[in-house]
């Protein structure tokens, strides 16, 4: 993955005057002139099927197939969320210009924690910003997300900035999945694993050692700060519905933090299954959405987007008899699917599937049978989405055969992600993060590293400008 590559800082003049003279922003790419270069650069369409290929033999067609997966069709609302999302990911930065005198004096609060160290400097604010992305599921927001994170890359080496030397590495973006079962320390277990994986460094280690909250939080803001994290993506917020007692809360303080103690800018992607957790922490809902939402909704029936979206798969017809998309297939293409970009996307791999070899043609036909055979244990989904329901839609996801549904969409060659299962028990004691029990984790971490003193792993100085 292209944003997985470690690349060496080269600085360009943004135009924008609040980013000038900013080294961890000026080396970001050049940001985009026009609104629809956003869209653009999101969409990808993979090399379409000739006649030749429609000509090749049964298997072979079956297996080009999977290029299906490859196609990312550009909907009006990745344009405003792409937008944004360019807009906080150096917003970010903006009060954390490692030039700047009060930037340095916050690092070192931070790593210290106050204890031998300066005091976090008063008039700090954070350029943080949260923007909230929902939708059902299969509507596109990881994929969106990824597609985005592609232009960037995901760690920026410094060396020096304008004749100053600035040696550090900047992580620019890091993607976690709150895991199915909503602990807290799969979580944060995640975030030192990416960090280690970028770095080579051995973080992991010394969280696996810490027990409670309170210092894993302690821990991960010192990570977060000495890495200059800019950008954090969290994937499947909804999942915090399954958490135990106060642990939806206790993630949700967390997401607050980040964005306002650290100033690190946070995008949430999460199905509607999210509201009831929401609901309950509208504080943290409104930082989350601070710099907007983005909602995105299956297709309509009638809509143009549906259209333009059906004539796009089109062009990638493996039958060899590719007929014409006329109005009774799209509406049957829309009844199999009810216009849920996945399931759209799947329907119609299915029904080529299915005639490949046999009528070697698609028609409405052919979508009401993968509807009414491999798709059979969707359609309660499926009559969920055509239904428009608020409540049916806040149950979706429970009306997702989920492993038959991986299951399938493996066996047709897509990439879903694994789910993530705790690997430990969950923290002894669930602590608040108030002054007094950072201090107290402030302590434990240090006591801890004092442990792991003989490996080589320690915190990093906080200092891009130390020589």
């Amino acid at each position: 993955m292209k944003g997985s590559t470690t690349v060496t800082a080269t600085y360009n003049v943004t135009g924008v005057r609040r980013f000038s003279d900013n080294p961890f922003i000026e080396a970001l790419p050049p940001i985009e002139q026009t609104k629809a270069e956003f869209l653009t650069a999101l969409s990808h369409y993979p090399p379409q099927p000739t006649v030749a290929t429609r000509k090749a033999g049964e298997i072979v067609r079956i297996m080009e197939m999977s290029t299906l997966n490859d196609i990312v069709f550009p909907f009006p609302e990745y344009q405003k969320a792409a937008i944004s999302l360019a807009t906080i990911m150096r917003e970010t930065y903006v009060s954390r210009n490692p030039l700047s005198i009060i930037d340095q004096q916050r690092r070192h609060a931070l790593a210290s924690q106050n204890a031998n160290g300066l005091p976090f400097p008063q008039d700090w604010k954070s350029s943080g910003k949260g923007h909230f992305m929902m939708a059902v599921s299969g509507m596109g927001k990881t994929t969106f997300a990824l597609s985005f994170l592609l232009r960037y890359p995901q760690v920026i080496s410094h060396e020096k900035y304008n004749g100053q030397p600035l040696r550090c590495k900047q992580i620019v973006y890091i993607v976690v999945r709150v895991p199915h079962d909503a602990t807290l320390k799969s979580l944060c277990i995640q975030f030192f694993e990416e960090v280690d994986r970028l770095l080579g460094t051995n973080y992991v280690r010394e969280a696996r050692a810490l027990r409670q909250i309170a210092p894993m939080v302690q821990l991960m803001n010192q990570v977060a700060t000495a890495v200059s994290l800019g950008f954090l993506i969290v994937d499947e917020v909804q999942n915090l519905k399954s958490a135990r007692g106060e642990n939806a809360s206790i993630v949700l303080n967390l997401f607050s933090e980040i964005i306002e103690r650290l100033g690190i800018s946070l995008l949430a992607l999460a199905t509607p299954a999210v509201q009831s957790v929401i609901e309950g922490s509208v504080r943290n809902g409104r930082k989350m959405a601070s710099y907007g939402e983005t909602i995105l909704k299956p297709m309509k029936k009638n809509d143009p987007q549906w259209k333009d979206f059906c004539d796009t798969y089109w062009d990638y017809t493996y039958v060899k008899k590719k007929g014409r998309l006329d109005k009774s297939v799209m509406e049957a293409w829309w009844k199999a699917s009810a216009g849920n970009t996945a399931f759209a996307a799947l329907a119609f791999m299915l029904a080529q599937r299915n005639e490949i070899g046999g009528r070697e043609v698609i028609d409405a036909s052919a979508f009401a049978r993968a509807a009414a055979t491999d798709m059979a244990f969707l359609q309660p989904a499926v009559s969920a989405l055509r239904s428009g329901n608020p409540d049916k839609l806040r149950a979706f996801d429970d009306l997702l055969f989920s492993e038959k549904y991986r299951a399938l969409r493996k066996m047709l060659g897509a990439k879903d992600p694994e789910p993530e299962t705790s690997n430990g028990d969950e923290f002894d004691a669930i602590d608040d993060t108030s002054a007094e029990a950072l201090k107290k984790a402030s302590r434990k971490v240090k006591k801890t590293r004092q442990i792991s003193e003989a490996s080589t792993f320690d915190l990093p100085t906080e200092d891009p400008l130390a020589l």
